[in-house]
């Protein structure tokens, strides 16, 4: 992972076009939201980046889409994002359970499906 840099400096340290996962801060010291791209890391954290105002990110980019998601999914779980409404569900099918034991609030999520 990289960062963090100011999201002001976005364009210089994201390629556009490839797939990644990134976690968005307001302060710069904690995570408050953590995010995935299959396609194009740099325009989801400019999307969800700039008009929520946050000022900081970190990132790293993935060899696939389901990797992405897998890295979103670890971030979400080791840094506990005030930002995100729920755990990430990209790609989940019926029969999909989470991997972290005692996981409440993916345990609370698969329960609302």
């Amino acid at each position: 992972m990289s960062g963090p840099f100011s999201l002001r400096y976005l364009h210089l340290f994201v390629k556009k076009g490839l797939a990644g996962a990134f976690i968005l801060s307001k302060n710069g010291a904690s995570a408050d939201f953590v995010g995935a791209s299959p396609d194009d890391l740099a325009a989801a954290i400019e999307r969800v980046g700039r008009p929520s105002g946050y000022r900081y990110f970190w990132f790293a980019y993935a060899a696939s889409a389901e990797q992405a998601h897998e890295l979103e999914r670890i971030w979400y779980h080791r840094y506990h994002p005030s930002d995100n409404p729920s755990p990430p569900s990209h790609g989940h099918g019926a029969g999909w359970a989470c991997t972290i034991p005692g996981c409440a609030a993916c345990a609370l999520a698969q329960s609302k499906r």
